[in-house]
């Protein structure tokens, strides 16, 4: 999922160090092998779109992912940082942590990814 959705190139940044682009790729790789002796990246995936009012219309916009401050079950899930889990934090610190106005995390679940990818889509689809 997260390399079709870095291969849409409809957001800013897709951050999954199960990426080759990811700063840390080789790092992930070599610390993540499960017990079958292949790399398992784990189910978060976070993304970048340009602004606060597109990230919450992206999220307003999903129909499968649901939102949620506590991310990790089986179902998909979404969270929108700068407005819920670290809203208490100023604008500024959170800019140098990384945690834009624009960034948006996806816990994946078990949904098939065409479902996802199609309910990702739609919600890109809403953003004016």
């Amino acid at each position: 999922l997260a390399q079709r959705i870095e291969d849409s190139g409809k957001f800013k940044k897709v951050y999954y160090p199960g990426l080759k682009s990811h700063s840390q790729f080789e790092l992930a790789t070599r610390q993540q092998l499960n017990p079958h002796g292949k790399p398992g990246y784990g189910g978060m995936i976070s993304v970048e779109l340009n602004s606060l009012e597109n990230a919450r219309q992206f999220v307003k916009g999903l129909e499968i992912f649901t939102l949620a401050e506590s991310l990790g079950g089986v179902e998909s899930l979404v969270c929108h940082p700068a407005t819920m889990t670290h809203a208490s934090i100023p604008s500024e610190i959170r800019t140098e942590l990384g945690i834009t106005d624009g960034l948006v995390r996806l816990s994946v679940g078990i949904e098939h990814v065409d479902d996802l990818l199609m309910d990702i889509n739609n919600a890109l689809s809403r953003i004016v």
